[in-house]
This record gives structure tokens, C-alpha cells and sequence, in this order.
């Protein structure tokens, strides 16, 4: 065999283990792509930036894997609701309180009636029945509630 030919088996055995070898690193980028997945180009950045790390790569095949919910309507969510993808467009509007201090608080709070008195007193006396809770305990808890009034 001549040395021309052993160094061109080398070299094809080399090419060939780089195509096995990027083909199997792409395998979550293909499969995010393939499904469609919402996310695919996010999946695609961690198995080129991370994937060479091993956990990298296992992280974008979980989530390439991973179940994707689709809604019926066009400009639904992308699986946002079902809790399966992070950066899905599930948008939830949230309304945003003030910070109060504790004084402004207790005066905004309304009075306590005789009949949330009269409630919180049956609920101390099931608490005691049920024993989670001693004479002691039920003695001083059933002042402050009509202390409350």
C-alpha cells in the first residue's frame, strides 16, 4: 500500500467522524426545527454556544423534546399556559398595588363587625374541639376577636 493512499484513508476516516460527529451535535437544533418548536432559534443558540459542554447540549435536546402546547386560534399561545416553555408568548397582565405603609394600611382597612367577631369566635371554638389549639390559647385569641369589635 503506498503512503498517498494510507494518509487518504486517514483523512477519510478523520471526515468521516466530523460528519458523525456534527451531526450528532445538531441532533436537538434539528429536532427543535423539525417540530416547529416555538423556541427553536433560542435551542439553536445553547447547542451552538453551550452544546459543546455535554450539558449544554443535554439541556437543548430536553427542551427540544419537550411537549409544546398549541392553541386553536392563530394568535394564541405558543405554550405559555401549559407551563412547558419559558419563553413562549403567554402574556398575563398583573395589576400593581401601591406600597402602603402599615398605618395607611390599618386605616384603609375596614372595621371589623360583631358578625366577623362572632365567626372568628365559632372557628377558635372548632380549633379547640379539634384540639389543635389549648383552653389558654382559646381564652386569649376569643378576647382579642372581641376586642375587635
Amino acid at each position: 500500500m503506498s503512503e498517498g493512499l494510507v494518509y487518504l484513508l486517514i483523512f477519510g476516516v478523520y471526515a468521516g467522524l466530523w460528519i458523525v460527529g456534527l451531526t450528532l451535535f445538531f441532533i436537538p437544533s434539528y429536532i427543535a426545527f423539525r417540530r416547529e418548536h416555538p423556541n427553536r432559534w433560542l435551542i439553536l443558540a445553547v447547542n451552538i454556544g453551550l452544546g459543546g459542554t455535554g450539558i449544554g447540549w443535554c439541556v437543548a435536546l430536553v427542551w427540544a423534546l419537550r411537549i409544546v402546547h398549541l392553541t386553536g386560534d392563530g394568535g394564541g399561545s405558543r405554550g405559555g399556559e401549559s407551563g412547558l416553555n419559558l419563553f413562549a408568548n403567554d402574556i398575563s397582565r398583573v395589576r400593581v398595588e401601591p406600597l402602603m405603609s402599615g398605618a395607611t394600611r390599618r386605616a384603609q382597612a375596614a372595621p371589623p363587625s360583631s358578625g366577623d367577631a362572632l365567626h372568628q369566635i365559632e372557628r377558635l371554638r372548632q380549633l379547640l374541639d379539634a384540639g389543635h389549639i389549648d383552653q389558654a390559647e382559646f381564652a386569649q385569641l376569643k378576647a382579642a376577636a372581641l376586642r375587635g369589635i
